[in-house]
């Protein structure tokens, strides 16, 4: 399957009944892209794998519930898809949730890989509890991507993390979750790409009852429901 640039391809494209794997939004980057799993039962066509990508992402929105994701994989958890090319946005209805983005350019493409595999090498699974968390101040930081995968059950956070205070250098890391169960985001992606000199971060609350953690950027916010979740240094 090539790149798809024209509303006229798009209207041929089957959405229903494919299998969302995974999103990876980069805010520095201002890209979502979406692995997706398609074909066309209507005329015997095997699912492939694809990429739905949205350059010059503004706006960002996800909810997904993974047990219900996984539930229905085999079977197809795309219920439908949505691509205006002429505004830049696509919206995929989904059997546990919604995704939809809008920017500058929205394109198709095959993809030579398994879209589990390329979503795997993404995300380091977490191993700690939600209590050894509770007192990390991600004030100031600066966040960089999010990575959703309902096939592997994680999910991740890059940051630039000051230590020590707004003073201190940022130091990369990655706030890896595993076990997850739903992730809810809501974000500004143009504000949140832009120069922020005290971090796009406002602050982070961790409900460790719920093993819940919910993120306030400058512009949106990003809740997840987890098993676990650990810090690691890039």
């Amino acid at each position: 399957m090539s790149d798809v640039t024209c509303q006229e391809r798009f209207d041929d494209v089957e959405f229903h009944d494919g299998v969302f794997n995974s999103v990876f939004l980069s805010i520095v980057e201002r890209t979502c892209e979406i692995d997706l799993s398609l074909g066309d039962y209507k005329v015997g066509r095997a699912r492939s794998a694809c990429s739905l990508s949205c350059a010059g992402t503004e706006e960002f929105f996800g909810r997904f519930g993974f047990e219900e994701l996984a539930d229905n994989a085999s079977s197809g958890n795309i219920q439908d898809g949505r691509v205006d090319v002429s505004r830049g946005s696509l919206r995929l209805y989904l059997a546990g949730g919604l995704v939809e983005a809008a920017g500058r350019d929205v394109r198709l493409a095959a993809l030579p890989w398994p879209t589990d595999a390329a979503g795997t090498s993404r995300v380091r699974a977490g191993r700690g509890g939600f209590k050894k968390i509770e007192g990390v101040e991600f004030d100031f930081s600066y966040l960089e991507s999010i990575h959703f995968s309902p096939v592997t059950g994680t999910c991740s956070m890059k940051l630039l993390m000051r230590r020590g205070g707004i003073a201190s250098d940022a130091q990369p890391v990655m706030v890896a979750f595993s076990g997850v169960t739903s992730c809810i985001a809501k974000l500004d992606v143009a504000a949140l790409s832009g120069e922020h000199r005290f971090g796009n971060v406002r602050s982070c609350i961790v409900h460790r009852k719920q093993n819940m953690i919910r993120m306030y950027v400058s512009d949106g916010f990003i809740e997840v429901v987890a098993a676990r979740v650990s810090i690691v240094e890039q």
